[in-house]
């Protein structure tokens, strides 16, 4: 994703928006949003969490690796505020089955800025930007323990996972824009892990949870979606979500759009993070055929230059 996506940024919430937006949704819910800190940036901004819900699956939403990656975020928050403050039938059902966490926003100091990044300008070494910081997503190997991770938020993250475990995790990103063959432009791309260390029940698993997504949005008419074209090291978040035992999927959104096209792809996300949760909690996720991920068609040619995953 290039760091000039022409998105306004006053539609998007600043980190001092963010905190409070969610410590008073944690307060209009009595407590059934449930609100903490799991680690601090290195300029001292907490990495917020937010849960809600009491049932035995567990859903993990991270958005915002990347500063400059905003719409996850905006789509996070809009969830959890319905959700948690919703009287309706149908919220109650889902989180009796299904506890919902987000991290919501991993990467604070690098929004501040709008770049791809986090801020650490004495960072060195793989996947650091000279003068600038570390790319997080390169940083969550099950192999490396939090207390060696030279990076704070992919750290706070390992130690999430490995705490909570949770069945399945999605993490929302941006790529750049990409047309099709048939001269659509791609809305958005999504992959499950592809390390080699994955076992075959949790590819599986994956498959299922990337089917269940392809398969809402096509037929809810949002998105042009395709297959994304990633590496298989085990740092990257869906892979290392993966090893750990946890369904995992990559949701890239497509970027280098402007303001009105923000909204759509905020809808987008909404609507792949709200029919995974349902699908979570009815069984029809656990009932999806994961051969239908084979059938998503790969991504097209790209109209602009972008970074990947």
């Amino acid at each position: 994703m290039q760091d000039a996506q022409q998105v306004s940024l006053e539609r998007l919430h600043t980190y001092a928006e963010l905190t409070t937006a969610l410590h008073s949704l944690e307060e209009r819910s009595k407590g059934a949003v449930d609100v903490e800190s799991i680690g601090k940036t290195h300029e001292g901004r907490d990495i917020w969490s937010a849960t809600v819900g009491t049932g035995s699956t567990k859903v993990l939403y991270i958005t915002q690796q990347h500063g400059n990656e905003p719409l996850g975020t905006e789509a996070a928050l809009q969830l959890l505020q319905r959700i948690g403050t919703s009287k309706a039938a149908w919220a109650k059902d889902v989180l009796d089955d299904v506890t919902l966490r987000v991290v919501v926003r991993a990467n604070p100091d690098g929004t501040e800025r709008y770049q791809r990044q986090n801020v650490d300008p004495d960072c060195s070494g793989a996947y650091c930007r000279t003068g600038v910081g570390f790319d997080i997503n390169r940083y969550h190997d099950p192999a490396m323990s939090p207390e060696a991770n030279p990076v704070p938020e992919s750290a706070a993250i390992q130690r999430l996972v490995r705490s909570w475990r949770p069945d399945v995790t999605v993490d929302y990103h941006h790529q750049g824009s990409y047309r099709q063959p048939d001269g659509s432009m791609a809305t958005a791309s999504i992959l499950w892990p592809t390390n080699s260390g994955v076992t075959p029940q949790v590819l599986a698993d994956s498959k299922r949870v990337a089917a269940v997504v392809y398969g809402s949005l096509e037929d809810y008419g949002f998105a042009d979606v395709s297959l994304y074209p990633g590496e298989s090291i085990a740092g990257i978040a869906r892979n290392s979500f993966g090893l750990q035992g946890s369904a995992s999927l990559l949701v890239e959104l497509r970027g280098g759009i402007g303001q009105k096209s923000a909204g759509y792809l905020i809808r987008t996300a909404y609507a792949s993070m709200a029919t995974l949760l349902q699908s979570a909690a009815d069984g029809s996720l656990a009932a999806a055929d994961p051969a239908v991920a084979d059938t998503i068609p790969a991504r097209g040619e790209p109209v602009d230059q972008h970074e990947s995953e």
